[in-house]
């Protein structure tokens, strides 16, 4: 959840400085890591998905599924 709110503060200032120097490049980058960001957040939702299937359980205390 960090990482969302740091790429969300990254964004509104590529925006915010776009708009000062007129130029479209800081909104197309802002663009570019919203994707990445969706991207993220699909695969972390798909792992944890995974381990629920392999585990049946949702108590992060019993996930020792990643531990060697």
């Amino acid at each position: 959840m960090s990482v969302e709110i740091m790429l969300n503060a990254a964004n509104i200032n590529l925006v915010a400085f776009s708009h000062y120097l007129e130029s479209m490049a800081g909104q197309m980058v802002a663009l570019f890591v919203i994707a990445i960001a969706a991207g993220e957040a699909a695969i972390g939702l798909a792992i944890i998905i995974v381990v629920f299937r392999g585990k049946m359980s949702t108590n992060v205390d019993e996930m020792n599924l990643l531990k060697w």
